[in-house]
């Protein structure tokens, strides 16, 4: 017996095998016979003949699965927050931080639209009541739960360095999250309800860099899709760590636009999408 550890698209009949699905060798056999496969998002493909010796099967058997694992990778969305009022007249205070502006409630509209043909394995979001308030429509009504991630908060507005080079991961106040939203998100752990108060921006790298590792440990080469609701200084800053590329490079996060980050074989990530339009490669 042999178990086939990725889901095979089968075209000819639209048949559907899932993950822990497990097969006889002469089943996968004339599984092998019968139809033409993509495997993972069509990276690679194979036809077989009509008969195939034990040992050609498992040869493509090990095939398969070492070209899954390569290929099986991660996608990334993300989605800054929707405009506030702070965004639309320059003037940043508590109150205007959290409130949307007119553009901002349709951008809101919007983006909830735009989110429900994803298929979201798990949703991060940063705990500020303009992410959480962004993303919350869209959570009640497509049934899901947003994960909070204190990682990904804002923080490196100060300018870079700051003239200090070593960051800390400053814990601070407890997370809170608002009445009227607190059933449709969980804390990621115990870790996750603290969040960070970073004193300049080495303290922010430190923290970005912190979702960085926690990213890539979780979910890299997982074959999962996530989004990630977050901030302009600190979304940018996530993007250039994980394309790894200088942040002055990339384009900025606008307000509810989405962006797309693939992983590639290789294991490096690749932007294919910007604020909503795709990237030319």
């Amino acid at each position: 017996m042999c178990k086939v550890r990725r889901t095979l698209y089968l075209f000819n009949e639209g048949l559907f095998i899932g993950e822990t699905n497990v097969m006889s060798y002469d089943e996968l056999a004339a599984l092998f016979s019968r139809y033409e496969m993509c495997i993972n998002r069509g990276w690679h493909a194979l036809r077989t003949c009509r008969r195939l010796t034990y040992s050609a099967m498992l040869m493509l058997f090990l095939l398969i699965n070492s070209s899954v694992a390569a290929a099986a990778g991660l996608d990334i969305y993300l989605v800054r927050h929707a405009e506030t009022e702070a965004n639309a007249s320059g003037v940043n205070n508590k109150q205007t931080s959290g409130e949307f502006s007119v553009t901002g409630l349709q951008q809101i509209a919007h983006l909830t639209t735009d989110l429900v043909r994803y298929q979201f394995d798990e949703i991060l979001v940063s705990p500020t009541e303009r992410t959480l308030n962004t993303i919350a429509p869209y959570l009640k009504k497509s049934g899901r739960v947003g994960v909070v991630w204190p990682e990904i908060t804002e923080c490196c507005w100060q300018g870079e360095n700051g003239g200090v080079f070593e960051g800390q991961l400053v814990p601070g106040r407890e997370i809170v999250l608002p009445p009227d939203v607190v059933q449709q998100f969980v804390f990621r752990d115990a870790a996750s309800r603290v969040r960070y108060e970073g004193r300049n921006y080495a303290d922010g790298m430190a923290q970005v860099q912190q979702a960085v590792k926690l990213i890539k440990a979780r979910y890299f080469g997982s074959g999962k899709t996530i989004l990630i609701v977050t901030h302009y200084h600190a979304g940018g800053l996530l993007m250039a760590q994980l394309l790894d590329v200088e942040r002055a490079k990339l384009p900025g996060l606008i307000n509810a636009g989405i962006t797309h980050l693939q992983q590639m074989p290789d294991g490096s990530m690749a932007l294919l999408m910007v604020n909503g339009t795709p990237v030319a490669r």
